[in-house]
Parts: structure tokens; C-alpha cells; sequence
């Protein structure tokens, strides 16, 4: 039987649930953020309170928090965009990141990808693609995106980064 997976979006009473999963080895080693709780507020306060563009959510599995995944219009962020490829600052597309803090539910990425892009990302008619960056070493992820129907489009170096992406692009269905 699958999963049951949800979304909410991210509260401020979430926070401490949100620095222990970015404490987490399996999250530290690839989300590379501070994750005292002055960092976590200073972070994702701004997107609680939709002053920021990106758009956070707690992924639930059986109504439990798991982990979180956010989306964004890459128009939002035009040098993170360029540096990925020009034709990503276009309207209609779309970013996506997610972390599984639970690590008996890090399995579950293609399918919290696929139900996110269905339920949230999606919904939206004005977006035609979503596109995602993970480290080109963090090979749990990018099958995850491979599986939910994610292909490889490009492998870049962002400037202030000492290691490389693959930028990955879903078009929509």
C-alpha cells in the first residue's frame, strides 16, 4: 500500500523540527546551511511570511512531518537562474528543492516529487517546466528526480561553489 502524502505550508512552529532535520548527516551533507535556530528564522521567517518568493511546505507521510520541499519561479531568482541557463529566467518556470529529514522515508522521493508537482507546482497553468540543481554527488537525489520523470540537462559550477550541479528539468505533462 502507498504512502499517504501531504503538504502544509511551512509554519514558524515548525522551525525546531526544520534545524533538526537540517542537522541531520543525511540533509548536512548536501543542504550546506548554518541550522542553529537564529539561522533557521533568519532563512525561512521571510518565506513564512511571503516577503521571500519561495514558497515552503512540511511534506507529511500519515499526517507525520518527514521533511520539506519548496518551490519558486525561476524569474524570481535571475543570477542563481542564469548561471543554470538563460532560458530559465522565462516566465513559467519553475524551481524545486525538498529534503527528507526521516531517514526511513528518504525512499520516498520520487513520489513526494511527483505528488508536489500534482498537487502544488502544477495547479499553476502559467508553469510549462520545473527545473532542479542538486550536487552532481548527491546520487540519492538525482534518482529521485530521474525517477519522477526528471532528465539531465546540464552540469554547471555556480560561481561561489567549490563543487558542480546537474541541472535537472521536468516538462510538464
Amino acid at each position: 500500500m502507498q504512502a499517504s502524502i501531504s503538504f502544509r505550508p511551512l509554519q514558524r512552529s515548525d522551525f525546531l523540527p526544520l534545524q533538526e532535520w537540517l542537522a541531520a548527516p543525511h540533509v548536512a551533507a548536501w543542504w550546506n546551511e548554518r541550522n542553529d535556530l537564529a539561522s533557521v528564522e533568519a532563512k525561512y521567517g521571510p518565506r513564512v511570511d511571503g516577503t521571500e518568493p519561495t514558497h515552503v511546505f512540511v511534506i507529511e507521510r500519515e499526517c507525520r512531518p518527514i521533511g520539506w520541499i519548496q518551490w519558486y519561479l525561476w524569474a524570481d531568482y535571475p543570477e542563481h537562474a542564469r548561471q543554470l541557463g538563460a532560458e530559465l529566467a522565462s516566465a513559467g518556470m519553475a524551481g524545486i528543492d525538498l529534503a527528507i529529514g526521516d531517514p526511513k522515508a528518504t525512499g520516498l522521493g520520487p513520489v513526494i516529487i511527483l505528488e508536489f508537482l500534482k498537487q502544488s507546482i502544477f495547479t499553476n497553468s502559467s508553469i510549462c517546466a520545473v527545473v532542479a540543481d542538486p550536487d552532481e554527488s548527491n546520487l540519492r537525489s538525482l534518482h529521485a528526480f530521474r525517477k519522477a520523470g526528471f532528465n539531465v540537462v546540464n552540469t554547471v559550477q555556480l560561481a561561489s561553489e567549490s563543487f558542480r550541479r546537474q541541472v535537472v528539468r521536468l516538462v510538464r505533462p
